[in-house]
Order: structure tokens, then C-alpha cells, then sequence
């Protein structure tokens, strides 16, 4: 398939090559801030502890809207994305997600899989995936290995390996490791923006290539996951299918004006309990957990000027 080059603006369709993937609601979840790791390249607010976690009580009640809005009403399907910080460290998690494996929801945990074995043998059975990030400046490579081996013959497992330009090395040699010691799991070298924004650190371009060609796996995938490819097609119908990274990595992520299905395939619960429709917060805040809220019906008009978070890239636009 022909490479397309400088085609953000030529996209008219940036849409699933599966379509029951548009039917996922994947909802990005921020339980809290509070953190077992404080990595150099993570902003404060994400690991400092500044926000405490919320109260299982306003989360059941959004776990009733979810249910009612999306699933009863719109027939969705709704997947729960909880993250942090570090999600696994809020002091009721392993009720809340037996509480919404009892609702129907699917379930991820984004988490850097600092907890114990005996921790993970309890909550595995509620879990669809789980996506594990590899942080090279804390992680134990042998207690990751250990986590994502008792998992990844059964769910789907997806490790990010963050991929710091000046430990670009060593951290390849760890990635390709557990590129080694699990072939059934997929591996995104992960890219950093400065501060999570717009902004790629400044990798060589060797790195960047590396990047571009990552680890991939030979074996067929376990297990089921909400979305990871989208199609983008221009306005003479070529047709390409790409990961988000890709999209980031090309400058292919300027959507500004296209209409979006943000809020209809997502939603973004903030750790401080602000509700949008993404982790974009095109749209303004639709109100707080707790609350009872207007949760979207339509598409809405993107206002910004790239699209840098991976989570928002994976949702149906169009021009």
C-alpha cells in the first residue's frame, strides 16, 4: 500500500477497521494521583498524591448512568479504562471492579504493575486486558515479567515501554527482553511528549525510526481489546490502517473542524471528578462524579489543533 505523506488535512475519514469497535465507550478513568513511582518525565500531578481518591460511592453511581445511557439506551458497550496515577493503589479497587464486572462493563487497568503476585491473583478474573507500562527508571524487569506472565495466556496484555531518548538503549535491551519472555503480548515503544503535551522529545533520527518499527510479535493475539488500529482514508479513497503512535509519529493528528464521535466512544473522568466527553475536554466539562449527569448523544466539532493523546486518536472522525 502506497505511503501517505503529509495527509492530515487530506483525511475526509478516520474510522475502525472493525466496526464493533464503534460501538466501545471506552471510558478513561483517573481514580486518584497517588503514585509508587515518580518518574522524571511524568508531570507532578499525575503521581504526587495531591488528589484523593474518590469515593466508591460516586463511582457506582456512574457506573449506574454508564449502564443506563450508554448500554440500555444507545446499546453500546461499555469498557472501562481505570488508571492514575496508579489505580491498583486506591483502597477499594478490588470491590470496584468486581462491581463492574458485575454490571456488564469490560474492564482495563492501566497500571506499572508494581504490585505483588498474591495483589494480581485476586483481580485477574475481572479484568478483559490490561494495559502495563514499563517505566525503565523504576520497574523491576523480573517482577514485570512475572505480572504480565500469569495474564497474558488469557487476556490480552499490552506493554508500553516509555522510551526516554537519553536511556534509549538500555530500555530497547529491557524491551526486547520482555519482547522475549512474552510473545504473546504486544509492545508500543512508547514516544514522550514534553510535560504529556504536543511536544516529542528530541530523538535522534535513528530513534525515531526504531520507534516507527517497534517489537512486534509473530504470534496472533489473546484475548479481546477495545480498539488499537484505525483506518484513515483520503478524499480519492486510498485507504491506510494505522496504530496511534503512528499517527503521532507522522504529524497525521491535526483534525481541527472535523466532527468527532468523542463522548459517544469515550468518555474522561479526571482525578479531581470533572466528567468530559475525552481526555481532549473538547466540549467543555459535562459536570462532576457524584452528580447526575447529561451524558453526549452526538458527534461534536473538534476545536483543537492536534490530537496528542492515543486514547482520543482511536475515535471515529470525520471531515
Amino acid at each position: 500500500m502506497a505511503y501517505i505523506q503529509n495527509a492530515s488535512n487530506r483525511f475526509t475519514l478516520i474510522d475502525h477497521p472493525d466496526p464493533l469497535c464503534g460501538k466501545m465507550v471506552v471510558v478513561d478513568w483517573t481514580l486518584g494521583n497517588s503514585c509508587s513511582y515518580a518518574c522524571s518525565y511524568c508531570p507532578k500531578n499525575l503521581h504526587d498524591g495531591s488528589l484523593k481518591w474518590q469515593k466508591p460511592n460516586d463511582v457506582l453511581h456512574l457506573y449506574r448512568q454508564l449502564r443506563r445511557h450508554y448500554v440500555d439506551e444507545m446499546d453500546r458497550i461499555v469498557w472501562l479504562q481505570l488508571t492514575g496515577g496508579e489505580p491498583t493503589m486506591h483502597p477499594q479497587i478490588v470491590d470496584l471492579l468486581h462491581q463492574a464486572s458485575a454490571k456488564g462493563f469490560k474492564i482495563s487497568l492501566i497500571s506499572n504493575a508494581s504490585r505483588t503476585v498474591r495483589f494480581w491473583e485476586k483481580i485477574n478474573k475481572c479484568l478483559n486486558s490490561v494495559i502495563l507500562t514499563y517505566h525503565a527508571e523504576f520497574a523491576d524487569l523480573d517482577h514485570f515479567i512475572r505480572v504480565a506472565g500469569m495474564m497474558v495466556d488469557h487476556i490480552t496484555v499490552h506493554i508500553n515501554v516509555t522510551m526516554h531518548p537519553d536511556h534509549f538503549d538500555q530500555t530497547l535491551e529491557d524491551a526486547r527482553k520482555l519482547r522475549a519472555a512474552l510473545p504473546a503480548a504486544s509492545i508500543s515503544l512508547k514516544p514522550l511528549r514534553r510535560d504529556f503535551g504536543a511536544q516529542l522529545y528530541d530523538y535522534t533520527k535513528e530513534q525515531m525510526q526504531v520507534l516507527t518499527n517497534g517489537l512486534p510479535s509473530d504470534r496472533a493475539p489473546i484475548g479481546e481489546q477495545p480498539r488499537s488500529l484505525m483506518r484513515a482514508t483520503t478524499r480519492s479513497g486510498r485507504t491506510e490502517t494505522l496504530r496511534p503512535n503512528e499517527f503521532l509519529l507522522r504529524d497525521l493528528n491535526r483534525w481541527r473542524g472535523y466532527k468527532c464521535n468523542v463522548g459517544l466512544e469515550s468518555l474522561r473522568i479526571r482525578g479531581n471528578g470533572e466528567v468530559y466527553r475525552g481526555v481532549c475536554c473538547v466540549g467543555g466539562r459535562l459536570g462532576y462524579l457524584g452528580e447526575d449527569l447529561v451524558l453526549p448523544r452526538d458527534p461534536i466539532r473538534c476545536t483543537k489543533d492536534a490530537c496528542s493523546c492515543l486514547a482520543d486518536i482511536l475515535i471515529r472522525k470525520e471531515r
